[in-house]
């Protein structure tokens, strides 16, 4: 079982890496507030994803995690040949090109395999820091930190767009479709600072 703290780790991962992209946002503590009061729900809702998903994509972060931690080319095969999906060289070759590798139907399965396995192997560094554990009830899942972050700013995204679009309405304000949360705020302070200068001048 994965233990409370481990858990901690990615939420406290996620909002590090969240917060460090907003360093120099305007509203960095309504923007932290919101991350640590949404963050479970984004990982829940990837979770989600995963559970709905095509069950290859957690075949694939499953061989890719735990090839990221092998001391060898060898035991990297060996994981993948273990898989169900990967008996079949179609499956396989399917990985390959998945991960960038230039492999064909003309290759043997053993010569697939050796390729895939030297890629993993040779970026393990990358793939270890891409993926991580993370147990929710009796399931254990592999999660992106990196993917959960992008989703937990992109929603804090479109609620500000949302809230601040609210208040233009409310004044008004002409609103285009492609003006973010920070345009939006920037026409509402102008519409504001213009109405309190057209009342002094009378």
């Amino acid at each position: 079982m994965e233990s409370r703290g481990k858990k901690d780790n990615l939420k406290r991962m996620i909002l590090d890496m969240a917060h460090k992209e907003i360093e120099n946002s305007v509203s960095q503590k309504g923007a932290k507030k919101y991350f640590e009061g949404n963050v479970d729900k984004i990982i829940k809702e990837n979770i989600k994803m995963l559970n709905q998903g095509i069950g290859m994509n957690r075949v694939y972060s499953k061989i890719l995690k735990s090839g990221s931690n092998q001391d060898n080319i060898h035991l990297v095969a060996k994981n993948i040949k273990k898989e169900e999906l990967f008996k079949s060289k179609n499956e396989l070759v399917k990985f390959a090109r998945y991960l960038g590798i230039n492999v064909n139907m003309k290759n043997s399965y053993n010569q697939v395999l050796r390729k895939v396995s030297n890629h993993i192997y040779s970026n393990r560094s990358v793939y270890a820091k891409k993926y991580m554990y993370y147990r929710h009830g009796n399931e254990e899942y592999i999660l992106e930190p990196e993917k959960i972050k992008n989703d937990l700013i992109e929603s804090y995204k479109s609620k500000t767009r949302e809230d601040m679009g609210s208040i233009a309405k409310l004044l008004d304000i002409k609103v285009e479709e492609e003006d973010g949360a920070e345009d939006i705020r920037k026409k509402v302070i102008n519409y504001i600072i213009k109405e309190k200068l057209s009342k002094r001048s009378k």
